[in-house]
């Protein structure tokens, strides 16, 4: 998520080998947003193909382990603008039984619990009640009927390479690639609708899978668009284990002025060198966070970023308290 976009050498691999596309190929059949603006959506795979399609779905959803963060928010906000801005679809399966079985949590009623509130946070955002369907995996059983018909299409390896696993992991986590496909699938195996999934692009390879199984199924292949996700404030994954990572939706004023201001940053070792020198905006999580955040327009980011480089902002002074303050205004 950068001002001016950048394409990694893994984005072009993918590019090459796996029929990815650059979303900027599509930006004339597209509305204008700021998830284009702002570099948040990246790629896609048959994003053109499916809107073609007179009616379809998005599906995303969320293992619940603990209470929401700002990344998980940013993800359904865009599920909701696509629903709003094509009039589709959207199912959101809350994945109780992945955090389970992956250790990630004690027991399913915990899980569920969890489940229950993150629901609530997620149909806040702005989704059409009439077509949105929230649900808790476990809690259905067609989840493990269309799991078993799943299951006979996927070898052991072809699973374990997908998920990075051995053989010391319980056999729970090689059965969930069975029942993630069918979150992905079930639109499409109930209601003849082609879905789409946004998702990271060390992700994708998860998504192949799901298209292998749907062809074989005879069925719509599923499409993708590939999000920027928002990091970590320390430059690392965000996680429920480090809270420093994350401003969560619970955080009240003082927590989030406490982690914006730690957060890793493209500043100079100091106020000095920084007006002399100017700071880095491509290495700056509080820039990437004010691009989610703050930023409307592309131009917006890019003469912040401008300026940044030329020392007439400054880290501490500056960028950290207007992410604090829009950040905090976000979570009212």
């Amino acid at each position: 998520m950068v001002a001016l976009e950048k394409v990694s050498g893994d984005l072009k691999r993918m590019y090459e080998q796996f029929h990815i596309r650059p979303i900027s190929e599509l930006r004339d059949i597209l509305p204008r947003s700021r998830y284009l603006d702002m570099s948040i959506l990246i790629a896609h795979r048959d994003l053109d193909v499916i809107l073609k399609e007179k009616t379809w779905a998005i599906v995303s959803g969320r293992g619940p382990s603990g209470p929401l963060h700002l990344g998980h928010i940013m993800l359904f906000e865009l599920v909701a603008w696509f629903q709003r801005t094509f009039d589709v679809y959207a199912f959101i399966p809350l994945s109780d039984d992945e955090k389970y079985v992956f250790g990630k949590i004690e027991d399913l009623e915990k899980a569920d619990s969890w489940a229950l509130e993150n629901a609530r946070w997620i149909a806040s955002l702005g989704f059409d009640p009439k077509k949105t369907r929230i649900y808790i995996s476990s809690m259905h059983p067609w989840v493990y009927k269309y799991s078993i018909v799943v299951s006979r299409y996927l070898t052991l390896s072809t699973v374990k390479n997908a998920l990075g696993i051995d053989d010391s992991k319980n056999v729970g986590i090689p059965f969930y690639a069975a029942v993630q496909i069918v979150h992905i699938l079930q639109p499409t195996l109930d209601f003849g609708f082609r879905t789409l999934v946004p998702i990271g692009l060390d992700q994708d390879v998860f998504m192949r899978l799901t298209r292998d199984v749907a062809e074989r199924l005879k069925i719509k292949k599923p499409a993708s668009v590939y999000v920027k996700f928002l990091p970590g404030l320390q430059r690392v994954p965000m996680s429920s284990s480090a809270p420093e990572t994350a401003i969560y939706l619970t955080d009240d004023d003082s927590a989030v002025y406490r982690k914006i201001m730690r957060a890793h940053s493209g500043g100079a070792i100091s106020t000095a060198h920084q007006r002399y020198q100017g700071g880095n905006p491509y290495d700056c999580v509080i820039f990437e966070w004010l691009q989610a955040f703050h930023f409307r327009t592309r131009s917006e980011a890019e003469e912040y970023a401008y300026a940044c480089r030329t020392g007439q902002i400054i880290c501490g002074y500056d960028c950290k308290i207007l992410a604090y303050e829009a950040i905090r205004q976000y979570l009212r």
